[in-house]
């Protein structure tokens, strides 16, 4: 039923707040001499930037030219559910010049019944990130650290820099973000009742079973891969509060295809060019078209309440910074004394 509690799932961790960082610390010789605990705590890994992009689009709106398009008054939203997820990182310490990233990740669909949410499920788990190729997990396991939580960056002998692997760990950590959100994502298709849609706070296409679905969007808030031609991008970039661009759909998928749109979700008058402009993904069915205008003028609901303090709040609508709210009111305190 919509709010309720699906409760914790965890993947055969140790209970407790940060058992696994606290395990870590705590293993002295363990792991050999050359391993040496961070006991101040290092700071929290930041992901680098995403590279810019060009990606390609056809314009599936129409006869197949660019316009942008008034989209009307903000409308009643009829989205029920929100899915978003965090993820924070720091290195736990190095065994020789190997960092061992530590990871802790969590994804949460909220359901929103009047002004009042609740959890339709969580899900947070802890891990350490580092290559097996370079650290295999042989002794971490007869330590008694669970295998589930031991995830591989992946890194060679060739990225043997400290920096170098602490960023493929990070990155190790992301990809099990984005894991997890996907099993929520692949859950709420199956089970959800009613006819409330779910706005997925990234993109939409994060699982097969969510596109089939028809009653879920993502909302993408980066723009680093920029998928119009240069002069259909300057006027996107040029639109008004409650406008929207025609409808394209993004080639070479990754999971699933998707029609996706650009729309402004405020005045953007005297802010940067990319102030307040969501890029809307929805299936790739001819129903998207029809329902483009009706579903942006949910979102341009959903711009009150504002998310203040958050420097996102532009773009960042309130029910996603209630989810993350949520999650970050969860997430354990590090020991690091």
């Amino acid at each position: 039923m919509p709010g309720e509690s699906r409760g914790l799932e965890r993947t055969n961790q140790p209970s407790g707040a940060a058992a696994i960082w606290r395990r870590l610390l705590d293993l002295g010789d363990g792991l050999g001499s050359g391993w040496r605990p961070i006991r101040g705590g290092g700071p929290q890994l930041e992901p680098p930037p995403e590279p810019t992009a060009f990606g390609e689009a056809e314009i599936v709106e129409g006869d197949g030219s660019f316009a942008t398009h008034a989209v009307g008054s903000p409308l009643d939203s009829r989205f029920e559910f929100f899915l978003d997820g965090i993820e924070h990182t720091r290195i736990g310490g190095y065994l020789g010049v190997v960092p061992v990233v530590h990871g802790y990740v969590a994804a949460v669909i909220r359901a929103r019944s009047g002004r009042e949410f609740t959890t339709w499920a969580v899900v947070e788990e802890e891990i350490l990130a580092f290559p097996h190729a370079l650290l295999p997990p042989d002794r971490f396991l007869e330590l008694g650290l669970p295998e589930a939580a031991l995830i591989d960056s992946q890194a060679e002998d060739s990225d043997l820099h400290p920096i170098r692997l602490a960023e493929l760990g990070r990155s190790a950590v992301k990809l099990h973000r984005s894991i997890i959100e996907r099993r929520l994502a692949r859950r709420w298709a199956a089970e959800s009742p009613g006819t409330g849609w779910l706005l997925v706070d990234g993109r939409l296409a994060i699982d097969p079973g969510l596109l089939k679905s028809g009653r879920a969007a993502g909302l993408v808030k980066s723009h680093r891969t920029q998928f119009l031609s240069p002069t259909a991008m300057e006027a996107t970039l040029g639109m008004s509060a409650g406008h929207r661009s025609s409808i394209f759909k993004p080639l070479r998928p990754e999971v699933g295809e998707v029609y996706s749109w650009y729309l402004r979700l405020r005045p953007p008058g005297g802010h940067d060019i990319y102030w307040a402009l969501a890029r809307i993904e929805g299936r790739a069915e001819p129903e998207t078209i029809e329902v483009a205008d009706e579903l942006s003028r949910w979102l341009l609901a959903e711009t009150a309440p504002l998310a203040l303090p958050d420097p996102r709040w532009h773009v960042l609508l309130y029910p996603i910074r209630d989810c993350e709210q949520f999650l970050r009111a969860r997430m354990p305190t590090l020991e690091i004394g």
